[in-house]
Formats: structure tokens, sequence, C-alpha cells
């Protein structure tokens, strides 16, 4: 058995070998874990800044595709040398404006493309031997399509050498009475899409509404 003083004797010894915890061990842990936060922190900051500047690059990039729009201005209209039931068209022309508050369009034979479709053949018109532009009144001759401005879109030489290049150049004449389109494609902004149906007779001149 052990004494009562034996007793008092080891509990001493227990309570002096306890060790507690000094203020600058306290101050060490703090500042890690400062320092550990600080860290979690600017990381999140970071990816959030990151993830934030990605969604505006797209939304801008989005604004300026719908921004960057035309529209049809007036009538559609072809021509013909060889008029009648048997004739087909010669040319095919129309007007393109700016839409309201939309960006300016590069209208360039090449930098914009004119894709032709119709029942038996789909045609690409990529350069200036396929259609011209030319600025109507207060219009430069930039080709840049701006506010206030209005440009004059021309197919041309559509009923001579026909091809099956699919180029610039028909495959086959375009008749009367065939439904065709037209797709006014710039490289920023939206498509400009027109449906049209030739007359079942032939005139030189010809509204296509």
């Amino acid at each position: 058995m052990i004494d009562s003083k034996g007793n008092r004797q080891k509990l001493l010894t227990i309570r002096n070998n306890q060790r507690g915890i000094t203020g600058l061990e306290t101050a060490i842990v703090l500042i890690a874990f400062v320092v550990v936060s600080s860290v979690f922190a600017f990381a999140a900051l970071s990816t959030g800044m990151f993830s934030s500047d990605k969604a505006r690059e797209t939304v801008t990039a989005g604004l300026a595709q719908t921004r960057a729009t035309m529209e049809l201005k007036g009538s559609v209209i072809g021509t013909a040398t060889v008029t009648g039931s048997a004739g087909s068209m010669t040319t095919v022309n129309f007007h393109v404006t700016q839409s309201a508050g939309g960006a300016d369009v590069d209208l360039t034979p090449g930098t914009t493309v004119i894709k032709y479709t119709d029942k038996v053949q789909s045609v690409l018109f990529g350069s200036s031997a396929g259609f011209t532009v030319a600025g109507i009144g207060g219009a430069d001759t930039d080709k840049l399509l701006e506010r206030n401005e209005v440009y004059k879109v021309e197919l041309i030489s559509l009923d001579s050498g026909y091809n099956s290049t699919g180029v610039d150049t028909l495959q086959a004449a375009l008749g009367t009475n065939k439904t065709f389109t037209l797709e006014v494609i710039p490289t920023k902004g939206a498509v400009v899409h027109i449906e049209r149906t030739t007359p079942i007779f032939m005139d030189a001149i010809n509204f296509l509404n």
C-alpha cells in the first residue's frame, strides 16, 4: 500500500510535469491559420476573377455578333436580257442598311459572302467576280456599312458561264417561277436571309416581292 504521503508526492510530480501553451506558440498557430486562410482566399478570388473575366469576354463577343447586323431595305430586283416565259435572270440586286443600334459591317466581297440556293444548286458568291457592292446616296466607297448608309449589293452575270464549280457562277439558269434563297453572310454579325420567287413571265426589270 502507498501511504498518503506517497500519494501526495505522486500527485505533485504529475502536476509539476504538465506543460501549458505559451504565448509565443499561440501566436505561431494563429499566424499559421492566417497565412493558410489568406492563401485559400487569394486562390478563391483569383478563380472568381478569372471566371468573371471569361464570362465578360463571352458576353462581349455575343453582343458584338448581335449588334453587327444589317437589314434589307427596299425591293429585290432582278433583270433579264431574255424575256418571256423562257427568260432567265441576268442580275439580282438589293439594298442593305445598318439595323437600329447595329455595328459596322464590312461588305467587301470575300470578307462578306453570299450563298445562293434553289432546288437544283447551291452556289457561293465569294468575290467581286460574283457580286458587286456600291454605296448609294451619301455612303462612302470603303464598302464598310456604317450608320445612315445604304449599299447596293448585286449578283452579276447570272445567265452566263454556267459551270459545276459552285463558286461565283450559277450551275443552272435562274428561270421563271423558281424559288431561291440568298444568305448574306458577313464575318461578324447576323446572316441576312432573303427568299424570293421569280415571275412566270420574265420582264426586263422584275420586282421580286
